[in-house]
């Protein structure tokens, strides 16, 4: 049975670029069936979220928006639903203990299967190469073989993990596997934890990043580990910028030390016009657009949150808890 009216604020902040798929309308439209049960409110500026915080309870949240002092400002919230994957920024907030934060984990698996299994094959068939030969003129063939029974190593075994590793071994491909936990996956055939993944560089033909950024994962993959993958290996990073040596990529890219790199996740986002990551040969940048479905992220989004509304409704544990000891 649910229990009494709970008092919902959705702010949207019209800076963000997903801004458009979270609406007023679609909110409310999503959150119907649970009838009398839910006051909505909804705002994009300071303004509306200073006014919403004295009563709500909960709070959607898409994109930046200012959550200091909520302990005093919003003495009724018990649960901050973020439309985000990634939570770093707000977990170096202090946010106030008795508030549960939870993030879109999930919403972004099809898409992360089809554009790592994309990038790689773009890897395996050089087509950096062939695109920097092609800016700069030159004719320069460079044919390649199928990636069945290549290795691929992936970083980070979550929602976006295990969906590219289950792409991955379905082209026929060895999957070896590293997460926190080491926990098996069945689309892996060999799993390790913590460093264990290190052993494994010398032979990926792939190293595919899907890792949340966590003070673990900040830096995790620079010049040493760089230097241990073969002369024929690619990069692809779909986890956050800032856990890569990007200057150190470029570096063995531009010396010919490393075949190619798909880069969605960039150390400043937007990537700066000067930034020589643009000019690097060998490396396609993706602009952070590649795990986004602009048609179905929202709908997902917000059936995550419907769901995880009626647990709350009911008092029952809510899912996509993020725990801000081990920061995801």
């Amino acid at each position: 049975m649910l229990r009494r009216t709970v008092r919902v604020h959705a702010q949207v902040s019209p800076d963000a670029g997903t801004a458009p798929q979270f609406t007023e309308d679609r909110i409310a439209a999503a959150l119907a069936d649970l009838g009398g049960a839910v006051q909505l409110s909804h705002g994009g500026t300071a303004e509306a979220f200073e006014a919403a915080l004295t009563e709500a309870e909960v709070l959607f949240l898409t994109g930046q928006a200012p959550l200091h002092d909520l302990s005093r400002r919003a003495p009724k919230l018990r649960w901050i639903s973020c439309t985000s994957a990634g939570v770093e920024g707000l977990l170096k907030l202090d946010l106030p203990r008795q508030v549960v934060l939870t993030n879109a984990s999930g919403t972004h698996e099809p898409k992360a299967a089809e554009f790592t299994l994309t990038a790689v094959l773009m890897l395996n068939n050089q087509l950096p190469q062939l695109m920097t030969a092609q800016r700069a003129h030159r004719w320069a063939p460079r044919p390649a073989s199928v990636v069945a029974g290549k290795t691929a190593l992936i970083l980070g075994m979550g929602a976006l993990g295990g969906a590219a590793a289950t792409a991955l071994k379905a082209q026929g491909m060895r999957v070896v596997g590293n997460s926190r936990s080491g926990r098996p996956h069945p689309s892996v055939d060999v799993m390790t934890a913590g460093d264990g993944f290190r052993t494994h560089l010398p032979a990926a033909d792939f190293l595919v990043i899907a890792l949340p950024l966590t003070p673990e994962t900040h830096g995790l993959i620079g010049r040493a580990e760089l230097d241990l993958l073969p002369r024929h290996a690619g990069v692809v990073n779909i986890g956050r910028g800032e856990q890569l040596d990007a200057v150190a990529l470029a570096a063995k890219l531009r010396e010919g030390s490393l075949a190619g790199a798909v880069l969605d996740a960039l150390p400043q986002e937007p990537l700066p016009e000067d930034s020589p990551l643009w000019d690097t040969p060998n490396l396609v940048v993706t602009a952070h657009c590649g795990l986004y479905d602009p048609v179905a992220y929202g709908p997902r989004c917000l059936d995550l949150f419907r769901a995880n509304l009626r647990r709350f409704l009911a008092g029952e544990a809510l899912h996509q808890v993020v725990e801000r000891g081990r920061g995801y």
